[in-house]
């Protein structure tokens, strides 16, 4: 059953759906005999049959974070939101900085129509952005990455995530302490928010979305002149970037 249980986590890293459901099967039947022997009834009980559910894979745990962020995001920051908000086991940085290839090649394997973590692309080449992740669920303006942009989605993760620790939006089972942490150095970043001591969430709320609304225009301005250039673009290179080969 252990054995069973680690490929099950190994099928759903790679979310190879059909071989978890295979080895869902298989548990369940060793788990079913395993209680023959003892003597005891097989228990279909809800307990049972949430250590039978798969683990979500990294691809859907980044997903679930990129979401909640609400705008494209480093890897590191990916980690530290998805540490601090939902918990679990860490992202692997290893499994991270295969994923890009990995969701490339499903994409151009058709076998799956599906949301992908795909790169943020830079509006004056785009080539993929490096180490910066988006949800290929979002506009493609929503992906582009113009010269004011960073600010732009920094400012917009603050308000989401002053949001979702204040418990109006967002699914929330992470560490108060660590959201805090997450927050207050967040905050430090921004300007008008004092740095003697942390302020509150809904003091970052305010603070984050007077200068997103100031900022915002021109850079979505840029971003979405950007986009209609780049919907000329082949489907790939809208998703991964040009010259993709050249930016793994």
């Amino acid at each position: 059953m252990a054995r069973l249980r680690t490929e099950m986590r190994a099928a759903s890293e790679v979310s190879d759906t059909a071989l978890l459901i295979d080895l869902r099967s298989q548990l369940q039947s060793t788990q079913d005999h395993w209680f023959a022997l003892l003597g005891v009834p097989a228990d279909p009980s809800a307990s049972v049959m949430a250590e039978l559910r798969p683990l979500k894979s990294v691809r859907e745990r980044v997903l679930q974070t990129l979401t909640l962020i609400g705008a494209p995001a480093s890897q590191k920051t990916i980690r530290a939101v998805n540490e601090a908000f939902f918990g679990g086991t860490p992202l692997s940085s290893a499994r991270m900085a295969s994923l890009r290839r990995d969701e490339e090649r499903s994409f151009h394997s058709h076998r799956v129509v599906r949301t992908h973590v795909c790169p943020a692309l830079l509006t004056g080449s785009f080539r993929s952005a490096r180490s910066v992740l988006a949800s290929s669920a979002w506009p493609l303006h929503q992906r582009l990455l113009a010269p004011g942009t960073d600010q732009v989605n920094y400012l917009t993760m603050a308000v989401n995530l002053a949001d979702a620790a204040a418990g109006t939006a967002g699914e929330n089972h992470g560490d108060g302490d660590a959201i805090n942490a997450l927050l207050a150095s967040i905050a430090a970043n921004i300007p008008g928010l004092p740095g003697n001591k942390p302020p509150s969430a809904a003091r970052i709320r305010e603070v984050a979305q007077r200068e997103l609304d100031r900022t915002l225009p021109a850079d979505l301005e840029d971003r979405e002149q950007a986009a209609r250039i780049a919907a000329q673009l082949p489907a790939a290179d809208q998703m991964f970037g040009t010259s993709t080969s050249q930016n793994t």
